[in-house]
This record gives structure tokens, C-alpha cells and sequence, in this order.
């Protein structure tokens, strides 16, 4: 993932889910995300330490029996180069990575470390033979144009979930209101699989 609550996002449920059926479950944080403060936030002062946010994720899956890394990239400057899909391949290879959640390369309005990530990582899993599934997260910005192909009923982690994105105190103006708003956006998601 490209910040460290970029998991808690897209697939805090699904991988919930994967470690309930006995998987080794990682978040990669690749960016240490101290620049995600909102603009207004900012103005009022609003800032963010590196070690706050990877203290965050962490507490984020406390109990979860996930375990949480993050390589401190600089936020906001991710790029889909040579490095980067040489990074990831080489993470993906030392862990046997049979299953892999990452960012859409496709989303048309996503975060630029989204996008850069989608498209090294996707690049980067094509060479790892442990790696036969690639699935992407359904990004939080509106209007991507992303249609997901599977979905994961995450009911029973759907509350845990929301705890795991308070965890985020730093970005706690931004998650007041995505709280809310995923909780009713989940359920009616997972409503109309069922019909």
C-alpha cells in the first residue's frame, strides 16, 4: 500500500478475512504519509510525524495477528520506474507472496502514490511465481471509474474495521467524516451483492 491507512481503506476486511482462513497476512507501507493533511487541515496547524502514522497502521491491526512494515518512502513521490517495481518484486519475492491487494492503476482520479504503486506493483507480481492472484482495492476517491470484479463479504469485520480507521488521529478530520460515510457505503455495497 502506498500510506500507512491505505490498507484499513480499501482491504482491512478482506485481509481480516484471509487471516481467519490461516493466511500470513503484511501490510507494506511503502510511504511513511506524513503529507496527508488535508489543505484546510494544514492551515489550522494540522501536522503529521512519521513515526505518528506508522504507529497508527500499527495500532490500526493491533490483535489482528497482521504484521505491519513500512519502507518510509517519501510521501507524494512515488513513481512507477524501475526502482520501485524492482522494490516491490524483491518484498514480494522474500515473503512468498501468493496473494496480493494493491492499488488500482486504472482509477482515473486516484492519489498519485496510488496510481505509481498500482502500476509497479502489478508490473512487479507479473515476475513473482508465487504470486497467482492480484486483486485491487476499490479506491476511496470519487468518480474513478473502478468496478470491482469480486467482492469479499466483510460483515463480520466491518465494525473492526471502523475502529481500525480511528486508529488514524492524525488524519482524525478526514476519518470523521469517511467513518461514517464508508460504514453506509459498505453496507449498501454489500447489500447489492446479495441481490
Amino acid at each position: 500500500m502506498a500510506h500507512p491507512d491505505d490498507a484499513e481503506l480499501l482491504a482491512y476486511g478482506t485481509l481480516r478475512r484471509y487471516r481467519e482462513l490461516g493466511a500470513t497476512v503484511t501490510v507494506l507501507c511503502l510511504t511513511h504519509g506524513v503529507n496527508g493533511v488535508s489543505v484546510i487541515d494544514a492551515a489550522r496547524g494540522a501536522r503529521l510525524t512519521e513515526r505518528e502514522r506508522i504507529d497508527e497502521a500499527q495500532a490500526a491491526w493491533d490483535g489482528a495477528g497482521v504484521e505491519v512494515t513500512c519502507l518510509g518512502l517519501p510521501d507524494g513521490a512515488l513513481h512507477p520506474d524501475r526502482e520501485l517495481i524492482s522494490l516491490v518484486e524483491s518484498d514480494l519475492i522474500a515473503r512468498e507472496c501468493t496473494t496480493l491487494i494493491t492499488h488500482s492503476p486504472h482509477a482515473a482520479n486516484d492519489h498519485q502514490d496510488h496510481l505509481a504503486l498500482g502500476g509497479a506493483t502489478t508490473n512487479a507480481a507479473a515476475r513473482v511465481p508465487t504470486c497467482h492472484t492480484l486483486l485491487y482495492g476499490e479506491p476511496h476517491a470519487p468518480y474513478s471509474g473502478f468496478s470491482p470484479t469480486v467482492l469479499v463479504d466483510i460483515t463480520d469485520f466491518l465494525d473492526d474495521k471502523i475502529k481500525a480507521l480511528s486508529r488514524h488521529t492524525g488524519s482524525a478530520p478526514t476519518y470523521a467524516v469517511t467513518c461514517g460515510d464508508f460504514s453506509s457505503g459498505a453496507r449498501a455495497r454489500g447489500v447489492g451483492s446479495r441481490s
